[in-house]
């Protein structure tokens, strides 16, 4: 982390972090994932309308908590270089808050529309933090993310639910787009608004996105501390994977 990524990040709401990642750490991520992703693909084709909320088997697929399927995931997640982005922004106790891989197939013309992370979630705290990794390049034609930079500093802004998701801005100003080449990543303001375009190509898009929380944030419905995978402690790595575990034996019961 620099100096001038943190003041673009209080500034702007966003930066980019180009290959991050190498092209082979990207493509061993992608195997992981499109095992689920088919997985969860093939039970929305068997609801009614072919999909569950704005997720939809043949468009656009968000299949999320890939963190409690395997062991993979929870290194992933907890990876060194998210420790170090996420304690330079957050604070020194961090915790994965919500991860999901985001599929957006060829010839799916809509749009995602404007939103901010935060603007309909459970968390009390104003702001975390999105971490947008792109699993191939992502481009204007096949989909890629947009943000209107400075908007974090709205605060949370009303959104209205919309056949397409829920949304917080209806002018016209475009924003600008977001291309990411495969293992570079954006990283952004839970309150910075932001949307997706439509994939016009012959690819799919495929991205991860993974949000880190302070470890002391609460839910804003129940006034309690989340219970999360913990990714650093006191500034440090420091994987704690006890509330997956816990889940998995409650459920076992």
């Amino acid at each position: 982390m620099k100096d001038e990524q943190l003041k673009q990040f209080d500034e702007e709401g966003f930066f980019i972090l180009e290959d991050l990642f190498t092209g082979e750490e990207m493509d061993e991520l992608t195997s992981q994932v499109d095992y689920y992703v088919d997985e969860h693909s093939a039970k929305l084709k068997q609801e009614e309308q072919g999909g569950v909320g704005v997720s939809r088997a043949n468009e656009i697929t968000f299949t999320a908590h890939l963190v409690k399927k395997n062991a993979y995931f929870q290194q992933f997640c907890a990876h060194p270089k998210f420790v170090e982005i996420t304690t330079a922004i957050l604070g020194g106790d961090v915790s994965l808050y919500w991860d999901q891989a985001v599929y957006k197939r060829p010839e799916t013309a809509k749009d995602f529309p404007w939103h901010q992370d935060n603007g309909y979630g459970l968390v009390l705290s104003d702001e975390y933090v999105t971490c947008w990794l792109a699993m191939e390049d992502a481009t204007i034609e096949n989909g890629c993310i947009w943000v209107k930079p400075r908007t974090h500093k709205d605060g949370i802004i009303e959104h209205q639910k919309t056949p397409i998701g829920w949304q917080c801005y209806f002018g016209e100003d475009p924003g600008i787009p977001v291309e990411l080449k495969k293992g570079s990543m954006v990283v952004f303001s839970s309150l910075l608004f932001h949307r997706s375009g439509p994939n016009v190509s012959d690819n799919i898009r495929k991205g991860y996105i993974l949000q880190y929380i302070p470890t002391h944030t609460k839910n804003i419905k129940t006034g309690k501390v989340f219970k999360k995978m913990v990714i650093a402690k006191e500034g440090k790595a420091y994987l704690d994977t006890s509330y997956i575990e816990e889940q998995d034996h409650n459920a076992a019961k």
